[in-house]
Parts: C-alpha cells; structure tokens; sequence
C-alpha cells in the first residue's frame, strides 16, 4: 500500500509542478482559471480511485487504477511538454533584443 500512496504522490506533485511552469510561462488572469480547471481534470481521477483502492482492498486487479495512472501519466507529459514549448517561447522573447 506505501508503494501506492508513493507513486500517486510523486504523479500528482509531477502533474502540479507542469502546471505550475505553465502558470508562470502565462500570467493570464483568465487563463489561471482555466488552469486549474485543466489541473483539476487531469488529478481527480487518480486520487478517486487511489482513495478507492486504500478503502476497498480488492483481491482481484483493480484495472481501474491502472488506467487512471496511466491518463495521469499521459496527462502530465502533454502538461509537461507545453510548459516547456511555452517556458521556451516566453525564454526566447525576453532575450531578443529590441531593435530602435
């Protein structure tokens, strides 16, 4: 079970930190809400069911955990791949210089 709670941490806190290099790559007001909306999206699933799992301890493999890791997974390397272009983008304009 520790191995369980281990590797929902680490996919959670994986998926929290892409977003919050997109929220520092964007500071849109408007686009903050939406954020969270996106976050709130791609982590429910893996905490429901992990919360699940930890309170009914199924005998048999419980595959609907597995495919919630394995969106949250996916989820967070999309997430994580779009900070980056953006963290990038926003990187490369600030060190363009002006031109007068």
């Amino acid at each position: 079970m520790s191995n369980l709670v281990t590797l929902t941490i680490a996919s959670e806190t994986f998926l929290l930190l892409s977003f919050i290099i997109i929220f520092l790559s964007t500071r849109n007001t408007k686009k903050n809400v939406l954020l969270v909306i996106l976050l709130i999206i791609g982590g429910a699933p893996l905490l429901y069911l992990a919360i699940d799992h930890v309170k009914s301890d199924y005998v048999d493999a419980n595959i609907g955990l597995g495919l919630a890791f394995m969106y949250t997974w996916i989820y967070s390397v999309i997430a994580f791949v779009i900070a980056i272009t953006l963290f990038v983008k926003k990187k490369r304009n600030n060190n363009i210089p002006k031109e007068q």
